[in-house]
């Protein structure tokens, strides 16, 4: 069947029960599964898994708390004492737990508690720390609730060393220096948590952050620094001698730079190594986060003390993968320290995911390769089509050629602002439409509605996006490998119904 069609609210590319991706055809769905509308909200069994709770874990908790003979209470399913206790100590509240399978946490609380309920489902999903799809398959199977597992392909060996050598052979370092994640935003966390006891101990307390920030990246970085830490922004990553300077004026004082190379959604690249050698001399922690182009396309390791990458893009191409990674460079001044206290803070991938992992990344650079290709010509016709304003596409942004291991190793990522109406063309357009990317089948989504609806439904959101460059109604493609010919024939006519 071609992934290059109209998909009903709801279902999933690939056909599968743990796709990352569930459909939001049109921006009614969009706007309703922001608001909560029941329509919308019931019609996604899965999705993206930090936001969508699957199907799965849903049933399994409810086995749980039945069984605690607890029934009614709010609960979340943690992997790892550390986790529940992070999870606990976080939001601060009456938060209760059980161990309820060998090192798996039920945290709950009293579900009229919806404040408490609420701070503890973004702590969920900020840090990534709940269990996945396949685990809560397993479990459910294992109890007797369902009979059998849904039938994949998976690699056959370990796993994880596999998955350590083919990173370590992309990124450019050494197997040891690969620890691999449940999830990019638990590789995130843990490099925060990493750098912030490590600063915190050499009295460092100041932290910038460059550019526009993925969601929960940013979550993370205004949300869990303590009262005496602070958070400053650069948001135009072009402005070098501004950020230099802020660098040099933070003086010991500084803990971390954090910065997405490129970024998303602008797909913008900074003076990396200018910065990285600046940050270098005031005895600060460069985390560098590449998961938009991906390490396949990029190099950044040798600018970065810490890398973090989601592998859910690129590396998972079948998009039903939900994974991630850091990597330390040893050539930090830092390495020590960070190897020991990342270490501590990571929660490791689920064994089913990371077999599954592995079993497609043995395909990965070849489709990458593809998906590099068809970005290229879809930027082309883009830029020439008259109801396009404006690209932006990592072929043409500034200093990609001092990350890019290639001229073409560009990403699959394509970003454009229209002139024409956006709903027009989202709903017209006969894609996949969810929030992901770098999959070997071509999606897209109104990416700030995703992340920022906050900002985009309110007039002051709306005059802070366009204060630091963002359009609200952009559109992020992720180009897939399907014939060319077939990605813009999709494309061309969704384009002219926007200005018709």
């Amino acid at each position: 069947m071609t992934t290059l069609r109209h998909y009903s609210l709801g279902e999933t590319c690939p056909a599968s029960p743990h796709a990352v991706v569930s459909c939001l055809p049109t921006m009614e769905d969009v706007c309703g599964y922001e608001e909560k509308d029941p329509r919308v909200v019931t019609a996604l069994n899965s999705g993206y898994p930090r936001f969508v709770v699957h199907a799965y874990i849903r049933e399994l908790t409810t086995f749980y708390l039945q069984r605690a003979e607890l029934s009614g209470r709010k609960a979340f399913l943690v992997p790892g004492r550390r986790a529940a206790q992070d999870l606990i100590t976080s939001v601060e509240g009456r938060l209760q737990i059980v161990e309820v399978d060998e090192a798996l946490f039920l945290v709950h609380c009293d579900q009229a508690d919806q404040e408490l309920a609420g701070r503890a489902a973004k702590f969920v999903q900020h840090t990534g720390v709940s269990i996945s799809s396949r685990h809560a398959e397993d479990l459910l199977v294992y109890h007797g609730k369902r009979d059998d597992l849904y039938p994949e392909a998976c690699y056959v060996g370990n796993a994880q060393s596999e998955a350590e050598r083919l990173l370590a052979q992309q990124i450019g370092c050494r197997e040891r220096d690969v620890l691999l994640c449940a999830s990019g935003m638990s590789a995130f966390y843990a490099a925060f948590r990493a750098v912030q006891e490590l600063q915190l101990s050499r009295g460092r307390k100041r932290w910038l952050q460059l550019g526009w920030l993925y969601l929960d990246s940013g979550c993370i970085l205004k949300e869990f620094l303590g009262a005496e830490e602070s958070l400053e922004y650069c948001y135009n990553v072009f402005e070098l001698d501004v950020v230099l300077e802020k660098i040099r004026l933070f003086g010991d004082d500084l803990a971390a730079v954090v910065v997405e190379c490129p970024t998303n959604p602008l797909i913008q690249v900074c003076e990396l190594r200018m910065i990285s050698e600046a940050v270098k001399a005031q005895g600060g922690v460069m985390i560098v986060d590449p998961t938009i182009a991906s390490v396949y396309n990029v190099d950044v390791l040798p600018f970065a003390d810490l890398l973090v990458t989601s592998l859910t893009k690129y590396a998972a191409t079948e998009g039903d993968v939900m994974i991630g990674a850091l990597a330390l460079n040893p050539q930090s001044l830092f390495y020590g320290d960070l190897a020991s206290r990342t270490s501590a803070f990571h929660q490791p991938p689920y064994a089913r995911d990371l077999s599954r992992l592995v079993y497609e990344m043995e395909t990965a650079p070849q489709l990458v390769a593809q998906m590099n290709v068809n970005a290229a010509k879809l930027a082309d016709f883009l830029r020439g089509h008259p109801a396009v304003k404006k690209v932006y596409y990592a072929g043409c942004a500034d200093h990609i050629e001092d990350v890019a291991k290639s001229e073409i190793a560009t990403g699959a990522v394509i970003t454009i602002e229209l002139i024409g109406l956006m709903e027009v063309f989202y709903d017209t357009v006969g894609l996949m439409k969810g929030p992901s990317f770098g999959a070997k089948f071509t999606l897209l989504c109104p990416f700030v509605y995703l992340a920022h609806y906050d900002l985009v439904t309110a007039e002051s959101g709306r005059e802070f996006l366009a204060s630091v460059g963002i359009d609200p109604e952009l559109i992020r493609i992720s180009v897939g490998i399907e014939p060319y010919e077939t990605i813009e024939a999709v494309f061309a006519p969704a384009l002219d119904a926007c200005i018709d």
